[in-house]
């Protein structure tokens, strides 16, 4: 069995499992949803995306506030998860309905992304076992299941990134501009959907400078400008739109400014009694949370530097997402508060292990760390944690497969 899981080789026994993978993701998803089917109420982030698509069907003005139409046009948030829902809106005329619709597109995509993680594991490590044990955490580690019930970007924003690394890895490899350009638009989906990822664009390339293209910048200068075409093609649309509608340039959004203060305060002490001095607009508390984290490194370095980092990522990673939310529903409310620091532990130590053990594992731990450093620039929440997991159930994997394949060729040598 480790020997046929472990070849480049994708036999069908490999499609099978596979297969049966994508099933047991799509009953779990399903038996949630179906659980969850009647209730409505959307609050936070949600109902804001509700509320913004809906204005931008019947009003077509593009605009984010909180709990209620904007009324005016502004760039606070990247457009990819709002016209997605306006997609479905504009199709499906019942409010219900359209919340059901885009649960069922939800769960459809979060079913399929341990295959997304499946291609791109297979691809870079050059072996199936881990992209198999990585897919099947996947499918039914708990937040993941009840993820695609919420109107929020947890579920596209984890499959377009799976989808990007996959054909980034298969432009590099192969380089061929189709794989490239296709790369570049994913990641412009990507980037519309969460824009943390804009500035980990290089890493890929620096990984394949270090070991494919070794001595050949023409070769992947070229691959960067195609991929970059891709990305042009996208993003061109909303940069134009900004600087038409809004006077200005704007790459991403404007709205970071507010997790951005709200992360200034360790362990999110006095968070709310003070959060009112920053004002309200986002230059605003743009200029206060520079102001609070210069004074904080300035007056208690050790305070902040322990936030920033220790602090921060505990915060994240030492309980599940929503498991507070959705605690009354049996079986993921024991199930999940028991897999998810199995999961992390374990992949925590398959990442150390890997960092010494394998070239592929070390550029995928420092990616991750890359990309967990920019989360904690922010305030930190479960929800931050969503995509970085994957990275963490790739060493949990890594680190499975790597004992099994020690004990294995053990046995086989006594």
């Amino acid at each position: 069995m480790l020997r046929m899981m472990k070849g480049i080789q994708t036999s069908k026994s490999i499609w099978l499992i596979l297969g049966i993978i994508v099933i047991v993701a799509s009953l779990l998803r399903g038996a949630f949803f179906i659980q969850q089917m009647r209730i409505f109420q959307l609050s936070g982030d949600a109902l804001n995306y509700h509320i913004m698509a809906h204005q931008l069907v019947e009003d077509h003005l593009y605009g984010y506030a909180l709990a209620r139409k904007s009324g005016e046009s502004n760039s606070y948030i990247t457009p990819g998860y709002p016209v997605f829902l306006a997609g479905v809106y504009s199709v499906i005329q019942d409010p219900y309905l359209q919340i059901t619709a885009v649960r069922l597109i939800q769960i459809a995509i979060g079913a399929l992304t341990p295959v997304f993680a499946f291609l791109f594991l297979r691809r870079i490590f050059r072996r199936n076992d881990i992209g198999i044990v990585t897919a099947l955490l996947i499918a039914i580690y708990p937040p993941f299941v009840q993820a695609p019930v919420q109107l929020l970007t947890e579920v596209l924003a984890m499959a377009t990134m799976l989808l990007y690394l996959w054909l980034m890895t298969v432009a590099l490899e192969t380089r061929k501009w189709s794989y490239s350009v296709l790369a570049g638009l994913i990641f412009a989906v990507q980037i519309l959907i969460r824009p943390v990822m804009l500035p980990l664009a290089i890493v890929p390339f620096i990984y394949a400078l270090a070991t494919c293209y070794r001595g050949n910048i023409a070769g992947l200068f070229k691959v960067g400008v195609q991929t970059a075409i891709g990305v042009l093609i996208l993003m061109l649309p909303w940069w134009i739109r900004n600087y038409i509608v809004l006077d200005k340039l704007i790459l991403t959004a404007t709205g970071s400014a507010n997790p951005l203060l709200a992360g200034t305060y360790p362990n999110m002490e006095h968070m709310f009694e003070d959060f009112k001095r920053a004002g309200y607009t986002s230059a605003e508390q743009s200029w206060y949370a520079k102001k609070r984290i210069i004074e904080g490194f300035t007056t208690q370095p050790l305070v902040f530097l322990k936030w920033y980092t220790i602090g921060k990522t505990k915060v994240m990673f030492q309980t599940p997402w929503l498991y507070q939310e959705l605690y009354k529903t049996p079986p993921f409310y024991g199930f999940n508060l028991a897999f998810h620091p199995i999961v992390m532990w374990t992949g925590f130590v398959g990442m150390l292990v890997g960092l010494f053990t394998n070239r592929v594992m070390r550029f995928l731990t420092v990616y991750a760390a890359l990309f967990l450093s920019l989360y904690l620039i922010f305030i930190p929440t479960t929800r931050y944690a969503y995509q970085v997991i994957f990275f963490v159930m790739t060493g949990a994997a890594f680190l499975v497969c790597w004992l099994a394949e020690k004990l294995f060729y053990r046995k086989k040598t006594i």
